[in-house]
């Protein structure tokens, strides 16, 4: 793009927007091209991480938005999160000086869109459903919710001979009327094994509720289809609404979404889609990128990139991009304030809670916002024993047990362990058995007990319990639920030997569980937390998607049998699976200065092929 062409097209936008003069010059000729592209042609705007297309988004948005003379159509700028949809809006109203009505556009969600200009209008003409005081609008329902009257709709199904109640909000059917489970963990019990009786149940249930005026956010693409189908008219009548659909992240779009798109577009909508398809990383959601690369190439979609990346310094952009294998060149425009920036660490057994102290040292030694630097892993089985150490109270009943046999049966013992396992041993009898009425400077002795008594009456208990010690199984870590059961054995035999007006073991049993969401997790992390210093956000890749950060400490499991979460599986070659790869690319292209990638100790080949994608070793 010439000089003199970039210029006379800044002027239109200038004329048409509330815009600083000094703002607009600083756009690329890049974003500047796609500003000005004709709104009445579908197009795809492929953005590299850190590319500004938030920004460009909302400029293009405001300046079709202030030519507009339709009144009784609109576009529509639709996005996958609140927060996303959000800062969109606020982008809109600078650029554009829109007022808070927005009308007859429309800036939000996906699901939102479709919420308000077809399920709420239309389901009831579907379902026959008869409205509540002359209301006929669907009401969500939260996939958690316990509400009571949502058990009228449950399915009884047996497994071993046993009844289970599955609740109408724990599946849905998808766009193509497949069963699919919201909570992975039932998927197995729900889809296998099921007889024909039950599965037309699931199917009877949903579309009871569904009548009823209920719906889950999971219903809704099912819906959809379902109306579309039955009052083709809807089609034209939404396509007509909004001519013009402007998706930001498109590579989120699920299945469902692109064949609603679709139909639209199929009677005169143009479609506008901008995003990454490399950073799609919400299979779960039967989001395939593949599809979608695959019907964009499929249709006269205009095709266009932006490969400035405001984000990251050089090395790191060369990094992700070699990570994700795009031939593309990116240029990186953030100043590089680390040397060198983008390093390989390699942990062992003994080494791996050290990490954190050595990403702080290394925050602070160059300068860098530790309030803006995070670690992250694939999932949180890598992460369970990095967390900040917890308070001394915070424990659940069952990681009480689990410290105190660890303090008394660890290596090299000391004066300290043995009094940290008796305050946690005493403490949990205390809670169990007396109440909590005990004295808390006394390892919590209870006032039946002498205070020499029930220190010695704790090491009997501890040394009555060491089959439970090390906490691995067949040489491998054992996790929290399959420990469970072999602590509550223990704790039957010795429960007798209390003395006193204790609470009975029948009514103690259910209050020793497995912690919360931490049954996968090894019972030997719980003992590391104590002893990790950790002042940095440590979370999963999923929770950083679409953030500017100033440096990241990405941890690869030391199981290559983790899913995803194993180096090995981020590098393109042998059988990988194409959703791990983008998962390492989203991590690599978060941060501004400096990219940390630690692994387990590396044999020669795989550091050579790491070193490859830009890393410095320093192990």
């Amino acid at each position: 793009m010439t000089k003199k062409r970039k210029y006379k097209i800044l002027c239109k936008i200038k004329l048409s927007l509330n815009s600083k003069w000094e703002d607009l010059l600083k756009l690329s000729d890049e974003q500047v091209d796609y500003i000005n592209l004709y709104l009445k042609h579908s197009s795809f705007l492929e953005a590299c991480p850190g590319s500004g297309k938030t920004e460009v988004i909302g400029i293009k948005a405001a300046f079709e938005i202030s030519k507009w003379k339709k009144f009784n159509s609109g576009i529509a700028v639709v996005t996958f999160t609140t927060s996303a949809a959000k800062e969109l809006n606020q982008r809109v109203r600078k650029f554009g000086a829109v007022s808070t009505e927005t009308f007859p556009h429309f800036i939000g969600t996906f699901d939102s869109w479709i919420h308000n200009y077809l399920i709420q209008p239309f389901t009831h003409y579907l379902t026959g459903f008869v409205g509540r005081n002359g209301d006929k609008s669907i009401n969500i329902v939260d996939v958690e919710s316990s509400a009571g009257f949502l058990f009228h709709y449950d399915t009884k199904i047996y497994k071993d001979q046993k009844p289970i109640q599955i609740k109408v909000t724990d599946y849905y059917y998808d766009y193509n009327g497949v069963l699919q489970v919201n909570d992975e963990k039932k998927e197995a019990l729900i889809k296998t094994g099921r007889t024909a009786a039950e599965t037309a149940s699931f199917l009877e249930k949903k579309k009871a509720f569904i009548k009823a005026g209920f719906a889950t956010y999971s219903d809704v693409e099912w819906l959809c289809k379902h109306l579309l189908k039955k009052f083709p008219f809807l089609q034209e009548k939404l396509a007509q609404r909004f001519p013009v659909i402007i998706v930001d992240e498109c590579q989120d779009l699920s299945n469902g979404q692109l064949h609603v798109l679709e139909l639209l577009r199929s009677k005169g909508t143009c479609l506008h889609f901008v995003g990454d398809l490399n950073q799609s990383i919400y299979e779960f959601r039967k989001v395939s990128p593949q599809d979608i690369a695959a019907y964009i190439k499929g249709n006269p979609f205009t095709l266009k990139k932006l490969t400035n990346n405001y984000r990251s310094c050089q090395p790191i952009v060369n990094v992700s991009e070699n990570i994700i294998g795009n031939t593309t060149k990116i240029v990186g425009h953030e100043n590089q304030a680390c040397t060198p920036p983008c390093i390989l660490w390699q942990y062992d057994v003994n080494t791996f809670n050290e990490l954190p102290k050595r990403f702080e040292d290394f925050v602070v030694a160059n300068d860098l916002n530790a309030k803006k630097s995070v670690i992250l892993a694939r999932g949180k089985t890598t992460l369970s024993s990095l967390r900040m150490q917890k308070d001394k109270y915070g424990y659940s009943k069952s990681q009480l047990f689990a410290l105190a046999f660890h303090y008394w049966y660890k290596v090299n013992r000391t004066t300290e362990d043995i009094n940290k396992s008796l305050f946690y041993l005493g403490r949990v009898l205390c809670l169990l058995a007396y109440g909590g009425h005990g004295d808390s400077r006394n390892q919590y002795c209870p006032e039946i007990f002498e205070k020499v008594e029930w220190r010695l009456y704790l090491r009997q208990f501890l040394l009555g319990s060491k089959s439970l010690y090390p906490y691995e199984e067949n040489g491998t870590d054992i996790i929290w639920e399959k420990w469970m059961p072999k602590l509550k054995v223990i704790l039957i035999q010795l429960w007798s030997s209390l003395k006193g007006d204790i609470t009975q073991w029948k009514d103690v049993s259910a209050k020793v569980r497995t912690p919360d969401k931490d049954g996968k997790i090894p019972v030997k992390d719980i003992c590391s937390d104590n002893t990790v210093r950790n002042i940095f956000r440590t979370t999963t890749i999923h929770s950083v998607k679409g953030e500017t950060l100033n440096a990241i400490l990405l941890i690869s499991h030391h199981n290559k049998q983790s899913k995803g979460g194993h180096f090995s599986q981020w590098l393109r070659e042998g059988n990988f699976d194409e959703e791990h790869v983008r998962f390492a690319y989203v991590a690599a292209s978060r941060p501004k200065y400096a990219l940390i990638i630690a692994t387990p100790q590396l044999q020669t080949k795989d550091l050579v092929k790491l070193q490859k994608l830009g890393l410095i070793n320093q192990p």
